[in-house]
């Protein structure tokens, strides 16, 4: 006969797991969130290499990030039916019920952690999308620009003698990213 036995709130040493999984997953959405701060600096100095690049490790990191959550989520997972609690992906809150201790103490911080970085994450790819449309508005804008001088008015971008205007096609840009 096979007996399991069921705790009723994890051990230090399950808890400290859980420390180590939320710090490696902590560590990956920092990344994220620098490389998304680069991109809003690229973006604006219009550096497409260092943009493709960026793009490049944000794939690479993102992967990476979503293999720590699925980690941390698993062992959630087994930590409960190991309690015999049924939680839901995400809810460690569930599992800091108990008397104070250090690594309690110290899962809690990482998540308060995690949890300002994920703000801040989302709030820079907010500022990013918002830089994205301006800039894709912006270059729909001066191609409408050029079309029309091209198109319709072809004596706005060259002058008499067949050169370029000096003020180019379509005049100076109103807008700056």
């Amino acid at each position: 006969m096979q007996v399991e036995t069921r705790h009723l709130s994890p051990t230090e040493e399950d808890l400290q797991v859980l420390a180590e999984l939320l710090g490696r997953e902590d560590e990956h959405y920092r990344r994220l969130l620098r490389l998304a701060w680069r991109q809003n600096s690229y973006m604006k100095r219009q550096d497409v290499d260092r943009l493709e690049a960026n793009s490049r490790d944000w794939t690479r990191y993102l992967a990476q990030a979503h293999l720590a959550r699925a980690a941390r989520e698993k062992f959630l997972n087994a930590l409960g039916r190991q309690m015999g609690i049924n939680v839901q992906p995400g809810n460690i809150s569930a599992f800091l019920g108990g008397p104070p201790s250090p690594a309690r103490d110290q899962v809690r911080a990482l998540l308060a952690r995690i949890k300002r970085t994920a703000l801040k994450l989302a709030r820079q790819n907010q500022l990013n999308r918002s830089l994205a449309e301006f800039c894709l508005d912006l270059v729909q804008e001066e191609s409408e620009i050029f079309k029309r001088c091209v198109l319709d008015d072809p004596s706005g971008c060259y002058g008499e003698d067949a050169r370029k205007a000096d003020r180019g096609p379509g005049g100076v840009l109103v807008r700056q990213a």
